[in-house]
């Protein structure tokens, strides 16, 4: 096992779930000391320690945080639906962590009077490294198990402090897989600009919608685009107010425009995979 010269923070399990500040996290972006993400899934809130940067691998099952100034230590974190008794049981047997290399604790058991609960390391094949497991457990079922390793000169001052490992971590209720997988439309559309764009080979179909924060609108339509199945007195530039309704018991997430002088229009908001669509049409939105 090579050891790299900065911490390593591995948490497993929580990916299902995350979000950061309050939304799904995201790959290939870099998380600051003192930005928040959720594990839902887990009930899980965590907050990027002072002089970490964490991200998130693209199809993975981790979240790592790395700080550059730390020596050669290493730490994975596990969340799972368990209780303190269950995982000092499986503390007590043992587990692999890599092929060949066995955790084993290495002294008692101890546990505060807050809840945590911690024993010292070792690895089989491995004298020269030392480590610690601890573990802390919400009022929702759900706990989560650290685990500090690294050279074993170095441990010592973790030994002595290990109650920051955890502290970074807050429990909240966990929210069901199925509210997870609902797209909240009133809330990404809020203040956005909407595009819908399509070419041909003599023309384009362009719609543009700037939907304000203070509940007003403003269309520009070229063609009918994502306005298909209206009629054209609706091209060109107009105002008017919106409202946006999430799906609800069956009914389908729409965006209502209602146009000073004109009829209102409803158009159907669905998402697949990572595109959204707006009455049948691809379209994208951004910040305004």
């Amino acid at each position: 096992m090579t050891f790299k010269y900065h911490f390593l923070f591995i948490f497993c399990l929580l990916v299902a779930g995350v979000a950061r500040s309050q939304e799904k996290l995201q790959d290939t972006k870099n998380y600051t000391s003192g930005e928040q993400f959720l594990a839902p899934l887990y009930g899980l809130k965590v907050t990027v320690p002072t002089s970490w940067t964490g991200f998130y691998p693209k199809e993975s099952e981790i979240f790592m945080m790395a700080n550059d100034s730390a020596q050669a230590v290493e730490c994975m974190y596990f969340a799972n639906q368990s209780d303190l008794k269950t995982i000092q049981a499986n503390w007590k047997k043992g587990f692999l962590l890599a092929q060949g290399l066995t955790v084993e604790l290495e002294g008692k058991i101890s546990t505060e009077d807050d809840g945590l609960t911690f024993s010292k390391i070792a690895l089989t094949n491995r004298p020269d490294v030392k480590g610690v497991v601890l573990a802390k457990c919400g009022t929702f079922g759900v706990c989560v198990t650290a685990m500090v390793y690294g050279p074993a000169p170095l441990m010592e001052s973790y030994f002595a402090n290990l109650a920051p490992v955890l502290t970074g971590i807050d429990f909240v209720k966990p929210t069901p897989s199925a509210e997870l997988d609902r797209f909240d439309w009133q809330k990404e559309l809020t203040g956005k600009y909407i595009l819908a764009y399509q070419r041909d080979q003599s023309s384009k179909k362009e719609s543009q919608v700037w939907l304000y924060l203070d509940g007003t609108f403003k269309s520009k339509i070229s063609r009918t685009g994502m306005f298909k199945g209206s009629a054209g007195k609706y091209k060109g530039t107009k105002k008017g107010t919106y409202l946006i309704y999430n799906e609800d018991q069956g009914e389908p997430a729409k965006l209502v425009l209602l146009y000073k002088g004109l009829p209102e229009v409803v158009l159907p908001l669905t998402k697949k995979d990572d595109q959204y669509f707006i009455n049948g049409q691809v379209f994208y939105f951004s910040q305004m």
